[in-house]
């Protein structure tokens, strides 16, 4: 046989090292390296002295077990590693698939079903009752609530922008923080590998609510980081509101309205403030904290004593050292809440996967 006529197999370096080094198998390899079986016992026998059959053949069978667990390993973290960089390419422009259909909906003012798609510049409208499901490129899913306008403004692998325009939006991503940005007449929103629900009117009125991960919202006045069960208002051209938790009281979320409302004008023991600290629960910690970062001033009054009994002791953050330091001053307190790190996005592994059947009945909750 011509061995010169056999075509190259590039995987030939995965199973017998010969042909052309593959880079990534290589590099898994020295990943494995410290874990390869090795017998670094000195052998007490004789060099002429042959090995006992029964121990030979045990360890035969060990090493094969031993370079089997090793080649499964190989092979799935390529898998993981070519699923993983399938996921996140997307051709620049290719349209979005739409994935179910509710009610009437219309793409450039024509009706629509679930076989087709939202291609770039074109606008999708819901009507009374309707939702639209889309898939959004590979790295998550998007539903389009009733009675809303939205549009995909670019698409392409690592940057994909849409417009809601009004209405109401569930998203789920599972991406490197800012995949998905999603803009609203006065404020962005950019997903940072989450879930989240979007509501607002032409106005860009409305709210955001986080249901896992993390979400920056901003507009010219402010940025704001809302954490997994928290809620921010959206305040159209004004700057957003302070997030706060899910599950807030009814004269917490009262008072923190007022202070908003007053601004940077609010008193470090002001009435509102008062009200507030008195209602604020360990889980409020979040609300506390974003006060501070936007009213430096309340570092004087009770927000700052009240953060501070309800911290961790080993968070160690003083009133001189906020005056002194500024926001670099709470990293102690920011890194004691329980909320996941945003560089660990892909620890929410369950947003990989498809959406869980409530997002309908999220967005009909929106509407209330």
């Amino acid at each position: 046989m011509n061995t010169q006529d056999e075509p190259i197999r590039a995987d030939d370096y995965l199973w017998d090292r010969s042909g052309p080094v593959d880079a990534e198998v290589a590099r898994l390899e020295r990943l494995l390296a410290p874990y390869a079986l090795r017998n670094d016992r000195r052998s007490t026998m004789s060099p002429s002295q042959p090995m006992p059959a029964a121990h030979g053949k045990r360890r035969a069978r060990w090493r094969r077990i031993a370079l089997a667990s090793a080649a499964v390993v190989v092979m799935f973290a390529i898998g993981i590693g070519g699923w993983y960089r399938h996921r996140l390419h997307w051709p620049t422009g290719q349209a979005w698939q739409l994935s179910a259909v509710s009610g009437q909906a219309r793409i450039d003012g024509r009706a629509v079903t679930a076989a087709a798609a939202l291609a770039s510049g074109s606008l999708l409208e819901t009507g009374d009752g309707a939702s639209v499901r889309l898939r959004a490129a590979r790295i998550g899913e998007l539903v389009v609530g009733e009675d809303s306008r939205f549009s995909l403004v670019a698409t392409r692998s690592g940057r994909h922008r849409v417009q809601l325009q009004h209405g109401s939006l569930w998203a789920r991503v599972w991406a490197p923080p800012g995949a998905l940005g999603v803009s609203t007449p006065a404020t962005d929103v950019y997903d940072l590998g989450c879930e989240f629900l979007l509501k607002v009117d032409a106005a860009g009125h409305g709210q955001l609510t986080v249901r896992s991960g993390w979400v920056q919202v901003d507009n010219l006045h402010w940025e704001v980081l809302v954490p997994q069960g928290a809620r921010v208002e959206l305040r159209g051209e004004r700057m957003p509101g302070t997030p706060y938790d899910l599950g807030a009281s009814a004269s917490f979320i009262a008072a923190l309205h007022d202070i908003d409302a007053q601004g940077h004008a609010v008193a470090a023991d002001g009435d509102a403030v008062r009200r507030l600290v008195d209602a604020a629960r360990p889980q409020d910690a979040i609300t506390l904290l974003s006060l501070l970062m936007r009213y430096p001033q309340l570092g004087d009054g009770p927000v700052f004593e009240r953060l501070a009994q309800i911290m961790p002791a080993g968070a160690d953050v003083t009133r001189e050292g906020f005056r002194a330091r500024g926001a670099d001053a709470l990293n102690p307190w920011w890194n004691s809440l329980p909320y996941p790190r945003m560089k660990r996005w892909w620890m929410n592994w369950p947003d990989a996967f498809g959406a869980r059947a409530d997002n309908e009945a999220l967005l009909d909750e929106s509407r209330r």
